[in-house]
């Protein structure tokens, strides 16, 4: 009898045992599982990030891109595949395009250029023009684009009208293949026509002919106007807009950011 009270009480801890496991399983299942799996999934997607470090205007930063994207790949040309980085400047230059302009696509991103200090190691901006191996412009010069303010309304009457605008005197007009207008000319002439057109001035001034001959060149793309001189926007004249300044250590996708 005593036996059979033993073995029935034993058989009770093991059953509670048991059950208590039971328990604790499903909590693991339906709290430490899920947590584990979003772990390790994020840990795999860091993964498939690479880190780059480039300089622009002499200040270094560190940024994240996707290797793997198929618009990076067919940017880098065979050059900078096989010589690879400038010193300590190992993004691929259309990351750096990114981070300079995080207002356009890549698609938008095509009539530019970046300016590379060859003295101060380091990007200076971007211009109009031809890239080389390395994206960078292959006529370097102290010439930056600036986008220019309220210049919205301005870059879709330019698109529509190019041929119109060529007209002016010493104005050259050309429509890229992507679409992209781009503008080479008097500055007074080219900033007097966007400021008609509904750019913003700068300092208030309605015509800046003051600026006489000094040749500039004006993108229209990606609904808006970018300036290109030694000084930007203001060679014509004309507002610049904030820059938009993308933080050190971001993911760098190549997504317009609004």
């Amino acid at each position: 009898m005593r036996e059979r009270n033993t073995f029935a009480a034993q058989s009770g801890r093991v059953l509670r045992r048991y059950s208590t496991i039971r328990r604790i399983w499903g909590i693991f299942r339906f709290i430490a599982m899920p947590m584990a799996v979003f772990l390790w999934a994020s840990s795999g997607f860091a993964g498939e990030l690479a880190t780059c470090a480039t300089s622009v205007r002499g200040v270094a930063q560190d940024y994240f891109y996707d290797a793997d994207s198929p618009v990076l790949k067919e940017s880098r040309s065979m050059l900078e595949w096989g010589l690879g980085r400038r010193g300590k400047i190992t993004c691929p230059g259309l990351v750096t395009l990114r981070v300079l302009t995080p207002e356009l696509s890549d698609a938008d991103r095509a009539p530019f250029c970046l300016q590379w200090d060859r003295t101060a190691r380091t990007y200076i901006g971007y211009a109009e023009g031809a890239r080389d191996a390395w994206m960078t412009c292959k006529r370097p010069s102290r010439t930056f684009c600036q986008r220019v303010n309220g210049s919205k309304d301005a870059a879709k009457r330019l698109t529509g009208k190019a041929a119109e605008f060529a007209v002016t005197a010493g104005v050259k007009a050309l429509v890229q293949p992507s679409g992209a207008v781009v503008m080479k000319g008097p500055a007074a002439a080219i900033g007097g026509k966007l400021v008609e057109l509904g750019a913003g001035a700068l300092g208030g001034v309605s015509a800046p002919v003051a600026l006489g001959a000094v040749a500039i060149t004006a993108v229209a793309v990606g609904g808006a106007v970018y300036v290109c001189s030694e000084s930007g926007a203001e060679g014509a004249a004309l507002d610049p807009a904030p820059v938009q300044d993308v933080a050190a250590g971001a993911a760098i996708s190549g997504v317009p950011v609004k």
